[in-house]
């Protein structure tokens, strides 16, 4: 099965500006040298072949209607399945619930009656980008592998990921000589979206990889299996898609060697199959964390409305409060961007701005962190595994 982004347009599908988000889209994930392929556009025409198991960003537009309102019944499955939506409308925004469907009339949504089309398709683009993790900043691989088996190719894999658009780790291109390797090392492994697993022969014989594919398993992060001719598959690995190798994939046939090279054409095949598992990873992670959250609201008598900005907005105890998921570790750039994002978008201000995170897989030394930033920042944190707990108060 082949993994898509999916971008939803919904309500008026026929509005002017569509078309120009549309192109415009694609337009930045060219710069970002993402293959066009991976992206599905959807409406109410081909809807039936949606799936809550990838990710997916709804742009609903808005439209005055006698009888029932466009796409609702759909609309409303997407709030179920917790899919980011982004409802716009070219009137006022004091008309905004005659236009949208009630299952989002609590949403943030955005007017462009008084936007020009540049900035409206500007603003809709980013929320479209930011939705799906696709800057640079967030698209996390981490390249396992055996130095004496496979260093030449991944030292390939790290650079032909970075040029399409990949924040990569690798043990020797990514950490500074003053940090802890293994602290720093396991961080980025819980931090990444995806694993980029080099299957060699003596893959398994080292402690460090076995620790990273274990930790790789129990935080659900996908694997890229590469496996080399003549080998066989590690067993055991969760997500996991497998590519294997034949002696014609490197470079005169040469794969015995420790600095062995792959083909372009390999290349470009391993980075297909890791964006496909980025899809589907980051929809597993994300979609868990949003659900839990969600689930445990709607149990509390909480009222949840998810943003299409990727943070909740919770109405609990007469106070307004923006909760924001963090896949991994929420870390100071989480803390920084989640105030100036918050303050930008509301010009009244909130009582509270909470990070929240999965503790499971997170060590001690972290989770002891994060309790002492909440004694000093004004954005705190939340664990997932307390938040029913927090929320029945």
């Amino acid at each position: 099965m082949k993994h898509y982004y999916q971008l939803i347009f919904m309500g008026a599908i026929d509005h002017q500006l569509f078309p120009k988000v549309k192109d415009v889209f694609f337009e930045r994930i060219d710069e970002l040298g993402i293959d066009k392929s991976f992206f599905k556009i959807l409406d109410r025409y081909n809807f039936e072949e949606y799936t809550d198991a990838n990710p997916a960003f709804c742009i609903y537009m808005g439209q005055r209607t006698d009888t029932s309102f466009l796409d609702e019944a759909i609309v409303n499955k997407l709030v179920k399945d917790a899919t980011l939506l982004l409802p716009l409308i070219d009137e006022d925004l004091s008309e905004f619930n005659n236009l949208v469907p009630k299952s989002i009339q609590k949403y943030n949504g955005l007017s462009i009656l008084r936007l020009t089309t540049d900035l409206a398709i500007v603003k809709v683009v980013n929320n479209a980008l930011e939705a799906f993790n696709l800057l640079k900043a967030k698209r996390r691989a981490f390249v396992s592998y055996k130095r004496s088996d496979s260093s030449g190719v991944a030292i390939q894999l790290y650079e032909y990921l970075e040029q399409h658009n990949f924040d990569v780790f690798l043990d020797t291109h990514s950490i500074r000589k003053s940090e802890s390797f293994q602290e720093e090392l396991l961080q980025r492994m819980i931090d990444s979206d995806v694993v980029v697993l080099l299957s060699t022969e003596n893959y398994l014989e080292s402690e460090w990889t076995q620790k990273e594919l274990s930790e790789a398993n129990l935080a659900s992060i996908g694997l890229v299996q590469i496996v080399w001719p003549e080998y066989t598959v590690i067993q055991g690995a969760q997500l996991s898609e497998i590519f294997k190798l034949e002696a014609s994939d490197f470079i005169n046939n040469d794969f015995r060697n420790v600095n062995a090279k792959l083909n372009e054409d390999s290349l470009s095949k391993i980075v297909h199959f890791t964006e496909a598992l980025r899809a589907r990873t980051l929809a597993s992670r994300q979609d868990k964390l949003i659900s839990t959250f969600m689930h445990y609201a709607e149990k509390s008598k909480v009222t949840a409305t998810l943003s299409s900005h990727k943070f909740i907005e919770l109405e609990k105890d007469g106070e307004k409060s923006v909760v924001v998921p963090a896949i991994g570790i929420p870390n100071a750039l989480n803390y920084e961007q989640s105030q100036t994002l918050i303050k930008s978008i509301y010009e009244e201000g909130l009582d509270k701005i909470y990070i929240l995170y999965d503790e499971i897989h997170i060590r001690d030394i972290w989770v002891r962190h994060l309790s002492w930033l909440n004694e000093h920042l004004p954005v705190k944190t939340k664990e997932i595994g307390k938040v029913s707990e927090w929320l029945a108060i």
